[in-house]
């Protein structure tokens, strides 16, 4: 009897604990598949203690599937300075530039895909880029090397070499307080750099400096890719308030299937979004059918006095929506909040005139409701729209 009454007690525990695990414990990142593509969650700005952060790569790798991602870029600053583990002498001549890719990729293993990548880092401008899809962040440096007393040839000269080498090249965080002080603007700089080809990418949303409108514009402008990235140094969990709900941004990738060869098709294609802070930025071409796998619209029922429907939340992000122009002669909340996972009904009905019992007019087909999508940034300060449709059914 005492060794049931034992046994009954530490199930009981464990089941407790589990209870409470379960209730702390964030879900990870879910966001759905869209039509004909994988929606693929990735971070392609980490560094670890190979340069200037403080945490070793495997740690990075355990982070990234933690919360969920498919997909990370380790993209350590190959510039001599930051090389610690390098100039200190830590390990054996053997040790270079690529390192810390090499350790997270074999810990990664089939677990997460692994980005070979660097950071090339010179002064204000051009700044910061990261060069994804290496080969050898070692001939990249050389080439920065070759021009270090002017910070454009520097900078120019490693491009050129990663791009020999088949990379991704993305400007990193252009709002970043060091690059713009007052203003965010594109420099002479990156103007040549892009004019040459040696820019792929834009990184709008980076965990330092948060969004930056004039960023997603100009990748839009010019048909970049738009990143949005950690670029985290210390461990996520001192940066992140993940009992509160928090998560990194992430860059959202529409590939045709999990592998790093698909993920670099889905980048040249510009085919990314970010999630940010509950944000999602883009394109319109992206962010629609990234929405319409999010959100499902169910229950549509007509009556001649109204409509209702069901809007069910496929994923972690909250969706808002508020009233659009084209719905001014309907009732129908103006702001509506659908939280992760969760069903809001809607009811709509015609506004009321002369006093009279509100009604549908007769000859009406169907009743068109009018969202923005207040979360979904297809430019700057330009939502999504969004459109329920209920036929009518006299």
């Amino acid at each position: 009897m005492k060794r049931l009454f034992l046994l009954i007690a530490a199930l009981s525990v464990s089941m407790l604990s589990s209870a409470a695990i379960s209730a702390v414990t964030p879900n990870k990142i879910v966001v759905p598949n869209i039509e004909g593509y994988k929606t693929l969650k990735g971070d392609f700005h980490v560094h670890t203690v190979f340069s200037d952060a403080k945490v070793w790569p495997v740690t990075r790798v355990q982070e990234a599937i933690w919360e969920g991602l498919d997909v990370i870029a380790i993209t350590d600053h190959i510039d001599t300075r930051h090389q610690k583990m390098v100039n200190t002498g830590y390990f054996t001549s053997k040790c270079d530039r690529d390192e810390s890719y090499r350790v997270a990729a074999k810990y990664a293993g089939k677990k997460l895909l692994v980005i070979h990548g660097g950071e090339i880092t010179r002064g204000m401008p051009p700044g910061h880029f990261n060069c994804l899809f290496v080969k050898d962040n070692d001939d990249i440096c050389a080439a920065a090397e070759e021009n270090d007393h002017d910070h454009v040839l520097a900078m120019e000269g490693g491009l050129r070499e990663a791009r020999k080498q088949g990379a991704f090249l993305m400007w990193n965080h252009p709002n970043w307080h060091k690059q713009a002080p007052n203003e965010t603007i594109m420099w002479p700089a990156h103007e040549k750099i892009l004019k040459e080809g040696y820019m792929d990418a834009i990184e709008i949303y980076n965990m330092a400096c948060g969004y930056s409108p004039e960023s997603h514009k100009w990748a839009l402008d010019n048909n970049l890719a738009v990143l949005g990235n950690s670029d985290c140094h210390a461990p996520f969990f001192t940066e992140i308030d993940y009992l509160g709900g928090d998560h990194r941004p992430v860059t959202l990738v529409f590939a045709t299937e999990k592998t790093l060869e698909s993920v670099r098709e889905a980048l040249d294609a510009r085919r990314t979004a970010v999630l940010a802070e509950d944000m999602v930025y883009g394109r319109e071409q992206e962010l629609a059918p990234l929405f319409k796998a999010c959100v499902k619209v169910k229950s549509r029922k007509f009556t001649k006095t109204g409509v209702t429907f069901t809007l069910e939340n496929k994923s972690s992000i909250p969706i808002v929506l508020t009233k659009a122009p084209g719905s001014e002669g309907l009732w129908f909340p103006r702001y509506i909040v659908i939280p992760p996972f969760s069903t809001q009904s809607v009811k709509a009905r015609p506004l009321l005139v002369d006093n009279k019992q509100p009604k549908f007019d007769a000859s009406m087909q169907e009743v068109v409701i009018n969202f923005n999508v207040d979360n979904f940034l297809v430019g700057p300060n330009k939502p999504l729209s969004f459109s329920v449709s209920v036929p009518c059914e006299w």
